[in-house]
């Protein structure tokens, strides 16, 4: 046990400080890619940027505006009118609306009140908000043909019309929930793919030791086989562990809706953090050399996310590859984490995260048989 504990910190010394510039690269890498990804969604995401320019500030004027902000994929802002043309020329708004001084009193009377739409030529928007704002407007116009131009009557339909609408913006928060969610499944795959390397650290660190005769000395001391390799095993899993801790850690302070508890989510990365170690001893017993090994390695850590839906959603996966997905562990990660977020119990993933851990046990068992007779081999000779 001691030679174990002390081949581990040697080997978490070796990674550390080595090349301490490559191992901050590689915590941080997944942490800047989500903020990159943040950045781009908040800025182009596709959601239209609505300007309201409210003249007549009443219950009416509000109404519409409200009725556009329960919307999914509209952000709406009221701004002034001086301010329109940079906004646009800013691409900071897509649509500008106007409501005029006076427009809720012309809607109570019956006259026929038009909100003025401003939007960037031929793109398009400007008629789908028109559409939106007319059907609005029918409902508001029912309304006051109803209360025959009694005010009081009038404000007590807006009031539940307005009730109305509240209940389905909760209704509709899902869409958003669902655009969050696929963000985050996103930036999980990332995180998946740079846990997957790091993995192969620890197979490169057994190329880099036996070229430099390291290899060798280590087992000249009263050091088992087994130890070294296990010694291995734990300092490459604890360097995993802290790549997926500080991914959870910015998943928190970036404020990005997982739908997952954080321990949930550190499970299931542990687990994955196994499979990276076992695929990189795996690959790597197969190999002759360093080179060989990250060849097999980079096209395996290519392969295993873009076929698991780590990047593109299983869902719209054609069938063939949607099937071939069954056979790599990055799908069952993916599916755990996209059952918890449609409303399953952390519970009723076990049989995925049970899945993963066979995968971490095949590929050991695998990297411990190559091994075992790649080294009589040598014994041999």
């Amino acid at each position: 046990m001691k030679n174990i504990l002390v081949l581990i910190k040697n080997n978490l010394r070796v990674d550390i400080l080595k090349d301490p510039f490559r191992f901050l690269i590689g915590l941080l890498a997944p942490v800047l890619i989500l903020y990159i990804m943040l950045m781009i969604i908040n800025t182009n995401s596709g959601y239209i940027n609505i300007g309201v320019i409210d003249n007549d500030n009443s219950k009416t004027s509000n109404l519409i505006i409200d009725s556009l902000k329960s919307k999914a994929g509209y952000n709406v802002n009221e701004i002034k009118k001086e301010d329109s043309k940079n906004l646009f020329s800013e691409k900071s708004i897509n649509v500008a609306i106007e409501i005029k001084d006076g427009f809720e009193n012309e809607v109570i009377n019956g006259d026929v009140s038009k909100i003025k739409v401003t939007a960037i030529k031929d793109d398009g928007i400007g008629n789908l908000i028109k559409d939106l704002l007319n059907m609005e407007m029918i409902n508001i116009r029912e309304i006051a043909l109803a209360s025959n131009n009694n005010e009081e009557v009038y404000y007590k339909s807006i009031d539940n019309y307005n009730n109305s609408i509240y209940v389905n913006i909760n209704k509709e928060s899902l869409n958003d929930l669902h655009s969050y969610y696929t963000s985050s499944q996103i930036f999980i795959g990332f995180l998946i793919m740079f846990m997957l390397i790091r993995g192969m650290r620890t197979a490169y660190r057994i190329f880099d030791e036996k070229d430099e005769n390291i290899y060798m000395r280590i087992f000249m001391a009263p050091v088992r086989t087994s130890e070294y390799y296990l010694a291995g095993i734990i300092s490459g899993y604890i360097s995993i562990l802290i790549q997926a801790a500080l991914g959870i850690i910015s998943i928190n302070i970036l404020n990005v809706q997982t739908g997952l508890k954080n321990i949930e989510l550190f499970i299931i990365l542990a687990l994955v953090g196994l499979v990276s170690i076992s695929l990189a001893l795996c690959c790597s017993s197969f190999a002759k050399n360093k080179s060989e090994a990250a060849n097999i390695f980079n096209f395996a850590n290519i392969l295993l996310p873009m076929l698991g839906g780590a990047f593109v959603p299983i869902e719209i996966m054609p069938p063939l590859v949607e099937k071939i997905s069954y056979f790599t562990p990055v799908r069952w990660a993916m599916q755990s984490i996209s059952d918890i977020q449609q409303g399953h119990d952390f519970s009723g993933t076990y049989k995925y995260l049970f899945i993963l851990f066979l995968f971490s046990v095949t590929f050991f068992v695998i990297a411990a048989y190559r091994t075992v007779k790649e080294e009589k081999k040598i014994m041999i000779n």
